[in-house]
């Protein structure tokens, strides 16, 4: 395949915001970004801008709700995650296929507990999101529309109260076709 890159220029954040940055460093704790083996296909920078405005949307709806992440909401414990977005391109990675995104992302090391979950109807957004001010909401509402066959689970590993949420979709604007997913992390102290 043509137009292959690093699995790390592949997730698309703000390099400035702390939260988003805890999030990569979080999921990828047992290993060095730098060292991920994984390749899958670059995004073209038409996608990149559509990632980044879908990040920023994210955080910011999430930081107007007073919680740190969009996918894990207000249920979290902790508010220093922040979310960022992936561009997975082309690939089996549909619904049910939750562990061929693990396995691109390189996720799938340890024994991950795959949990399917649902997207509410008025939001494209898991429960766990309580919007009580909707300004930013607006913004993340339209960038969500865009991508078709949404889905949701969440993965936690053995170590930890630390749970990553997925938002996967396809985007499929003009030329531009592929999957992409919002990735949060959250976190239950027991």
């Amino acid at each position: 395949m043509t137009g292959r890159t690093s699995l790390s220029s592949a997730f698309v954040f703000d390099t400035e915001n702390n939260y988003q940055k805890a999030t990569l460093a979080h999921l990828y704790r047992n290993s060095s970004i730098i060292k991920v083996a994984s390749f899958i296909s670059a995004p073209p920078p038409e996608v990149r801008v559509y990632l980044r405005d879908l990040a920023s949307a994210a955080n910011s709806t999430a930081n107007e709700n007073s919680c740190g992440s969009v996918l894990a909401g207000q249920a979290s414990d902790a508010d220093e995650f922040g979310d960022i977005c992936v561009w997975l391109g082309t690939g089996q990675y549909g619904e049910g296929r939750e562990l061929n995104i693990l396995r691109a992302l390189n996720l799938s090391d340890s024994t991950p507990r795959i949990t399917p979950g649902q997207l509410q109807p008025s939001t494209s957004l898991p429960p766990t999101l309580k919007i009580f001010r909707g300004n930013e909401f607006t913004k993340l509402s339209v960038l969500l529309a865009k991508l078709h066959n949404k889905y949701y689970f969440r993965m936690s590993s053995d170590s930890g109260g630390s749970v990553a949420h997925f938002l996967v979709g396809h985007l499929a604007e003009g030329n531009l076709s592929g999957w992409v997913a919002l990735v949060g992390i959250g976190v239950t102290l027991e």
